[in-house]
Parts: structure tokens; C-alpha cells; sequence
């Protein structure tokens, strides 16, 4: 005789994440921003899912970016730890042209508290390095304002991953032998 187990959940299963939060951001005058190696521009505070939010962007590209690339990274402001899932979107500004979009994987990453440090892949910010080249970013420009779509969603309400807890037999078993004289 065989005993069937329920499917045991690994990561986020899909249907269970919310709907897209998007935060579009606008960089008005985005060519007189600082061009400088690791000079960050931050966003004001954002709110979503219940945390603080700010967009980081490094026109002139971090200190680990290539030359000519902007850097761009997720910061969460907030005390508490939370798993979302992240993309960066810039709209062709005529409409007809490709979007370009980074982060578009289905990866999951974990934020940690702001006053955390980084541990491995986790950590308070996440981002690229290498986001885009500062010259292709200048062709999507909207009268001189770059527009950064931030989409965020993270796990339902209810529906959080629970970690793999083992069946344990002792209560089935006990209540099989209770009435057999034999054990």
C-alpha cells in the first residue's frame, strides 16, 4: 500500500505573488545630473507593500560599473525584511520603439532590514551595476526627463513560502497501535 503525500512547495509557486506595484520615477533634467563615477542620486521615499522605498541611480556608473554605464539599485528603507520581485522598465518614448527593461527573470530577492549589511545575495539594496549605457538611456529621454518604471511584487497575504517541515509519524502510528494487543 502506498501513501500519497501533498506536493511539497518550493520557492514562490506562480499564482501566488500580487499583482505589479508600479512607481514610475521621473529624472527631470537627467543630462545635468552628475556624470561622476559612484556620484548616486537617490529617489525621495516610496511606499509599497507596506515598506520605504528609494531608487539609487548612478549616472555616471558605480565603482564596480563599466565606463559609460548607469547603475541602478532598489533600496529598501524599511526595518523589516521582505522577498520581491523587482524590474526596471524605460518606455520607448514615441511608443513604437523596444522598451528596455532590466530585471525581468521571475528571481525573488530577499531585502533585508536597511541598517543590515549584505550577505551574499541578500542584502538591504539590489540592482545592476551595469544597467544600460548612459548614450542608449539618452535616446529614451522624454523633453530632457529620463522615466523609470519601478515594478514590485512580492508574495500574497496568507500565502507566504513555508519552510519544509517533515511529517511526523509518532501521532499516526500511536493512534494505529493504541488497540493491537500485539505491540
Amino acid at each position: 500500500m502506498s501513501t500519497r503525500h501533498e506536493p511539497l512547495q518550493i520557492g514562490a509557486p506562480p499564482g501566488r505573488l500580487s499583482d505589479w506595484a508600479i512607481m514610475p520615477l521621473h529624472y527631470n533634467g537627467f543630462t545635468d545630473l552628475p556624470t561622476t563615477k559612484g556620484a548616486e542620486v537617490r529617489s525621495p521615499e516610496f511606499s509599497c507593500f507596506g515598506h520605504q522605498w528609494r531608487l539609487l541611480i548612478y549616472p555616471g556608473g558605480d565603482n564596480d560599473s563599466n565606463n559609460g554605464r548607469v547603475a541602478q539599485r532598489l533600496l529598501n528603507e524599511t526595518e523589516k525584511c521582505i522577498y520581491v520581485e523587482f524590474k526596471f522598465i524605460i518606455k520607448h518614448p514615441n511608443g513604437s520603439g523596444l522598451d528596455f527593461c532590466r530585471g525581468d527573470d521571475g528571481e525573488i530577492s530577499k531585502f533585508t532590514p536597511k541598517s543590515s549589511e549584505a550577505v551574499g545575495v541578500a542584502g538591504p539594496c539590489h540592482g545592476f551595476d551595469n544597467f544600460a549605457l548612459r548614450s542608449t538611456l539618452l535616446d529614451y529621454l522624454v523633453d530632457g526627463t529620463l522615466i523609470v518604471e519601478v515594478h514590485m511584487r512580492t508574495n500574497k497575504p496568507g500565502h507566504q513560502s513555508s519552510s519544509f517541515v517533515p511529517e511526523n509519524p509518532f501521532l499516526r502510528n500511536a493512534l494505529t497501535d493504541f488497540g493491537n494487543e500485539e505491540t
